[in-house]
């Protein structure tokens, strides 16, 4: 049997049943949302071995080398050690660096 196109009137045409089917699945409010943020947060490693974050840190100049092949994986490992990202570690390893060498940064 085939069925019949459906009027507005029939169940089919049911605009609220439609918005609650398609609506949010979660919490848009403001305590919601904060929710969200604090979990999301709790979920990121700092340490992570690609270096994201969901935070800013400010950083804005861009700063590459060339390494020997085993430093990299040595870098990484100290820096998972200190529970910093590989950034944070090269950052504080440079800025040591400097002081040592007498020079201001």
């Amino acid at each position: 049997m085939i069925k019949q196109t459906p009027e507005p009137d029939d169940e089919d045409w049911d605009m609220a049943a439609a918005r609650a089917k398609l609506a949010s699945q979660h919490d848009n409010s403001k305590k919601g949302r904060q929710s969200r943020q604090k979990r999301i947060a709790k979920a990121v490693d700092r340490s992570a071995k690609d270096g994201r974050s969901l935070r800013s840190t400010g950083r804005t100049a861009q700063f590459n080398f060339k390494a020997l092949p085993e430093l990299k994986p040595a870098a990484l490992k100290a820096a998972e050690k200190s529970g910093l990202t590989l950034a944070e570690w090269m950052e504080e390893a440079v800025t040591a660096k400097l002081k040592a060498e007498g020079i201001d940064a």
